[in-house]
């Protein structure tokens, strides 16, 4: 987090009416800057690489879980992407989160009592295109089966999963909605702005059916990184979920580039216009119920 940045991304977020939100904090002092320069304005989540348990072991991780309450932290953001095997060289099948070992992570989460919010997976396209080395990376259909498995075995965390639970592609939705029949654990949001609007605009109407039937599952999300100053970097971001969510709008172009797309004619946004008690469940309610007991 740079600290011009997390200004414009308050002041720019008030104008498109986000009064509270939550932020994930790569350092304490991030977070205490926040904290002390808007009083009120965040609930704070701890950042944990998930690079860290391949080159340190769970040891500091545990650790970190074990301060996060002292230090003020609300739950805690576990990024274990596919491409945080790359960056530690770590084999495709070495602590998977579903496995025994990782359990006592998971335990020391469940019996302090701290959510977590998880990124596991991503895009259909990066499995295409960045993900192709097999000795370091699997199938996206194993990775998502590593995310159910976490759900499966550790029902008493409760889970936010990060973008959409890495299911927005319209093909992935009947899976995702029998995740949502089976635990009761987990909600989603809907980060990244350019990721869901993409793949949920490909079938409004399957998309929309989507949105009204899992209402309570649903939170907003706009996946705004504060390391840039630039204006059009979160104004994009946030235009981009109110037109999906909230308009009609037909084949409207992305408001900012697609680097998934920039060379196959671009990104479109196609409206789902949800209902007013929808978008207010998701818009806050949600999020407000979720959290209620750990703010």
């Amino acid at each position: 987090m740079d600290t011009e940045a997390l200004d414009v991304l308050v002041e720019i977020g008030e104008t498109f009416g986000v009064r509270e939100s939550l932020l994930i904090c790569h350092s304490l002092d991030a977070k205490e800057y926040a904290q002390h320069k808007y009083p009120g304005r965040f609930i704070f989540a701890k950042y944990f690489s998930g690079a860290m348990r391949f080159s340190n072991g769970l040891e500091q991780i545990l650790d970190g879980i074990a301060s996060l309450r002292d230090e003020g932290y609300h739950l805690a953001k576990i990024q274990s992407a596919p491409i945080m095997r790359g960056r530690a060289s770590a084999s495709r099948n070495e602590l998977r989160l579903d496995e025994d070992e990782m359990a006592i992570m998971f335990d020391a989460l469940s019996d302090d009592g701290v959510p977590l919010l998880l990124h596991l997976s991503d895009p259909d396209t990066y499995y295409a295109t960045r993900y192709t080395d097999t000795s370091i990376y699997s199938s996206k259909e194993r990775d998502l089966q590593e995310l159910e498995g976490v759900l499966r075995r550790h029902r008493s965390i409760n889970f936010q999963l990060a973008h959409f639970a890495a299911q927005p592609e319209i093909h992935r939705l009947d899976n995702l909605a029998r995740w949502f029949e089976t635990y009761s654990n987990f909600c989603i949001d809907t980060s990244s702005a350019r990721w869901v609007s993409r793949e949920l605009g490909k079938d409004p109407k399957k998309a929309r059916d989507f949105f009204i039937k899992y209402q309570d599952r649903i939170v907003f999300g706009s996946d705004c990184v504060t390391w840039r100053p630039e204006r059009d970097y979160y104004e994009g971001r946030y235009l981009a979920l109110r037109l999906l969510l909230e308009s009609s709008v037909e084949h409207r172009p992305l408001p900012f580039p697609d680097a998934d797309t920039v060379d196959s004619g671009g990104t479109f946004i196609n409206g789902l216009h949800l209902p007013k008690e929808v978008l207010r469940k998701i818009y806050w309610q949600n999020a407000k119920d979720f959290y209620a007991e750990y703010v």
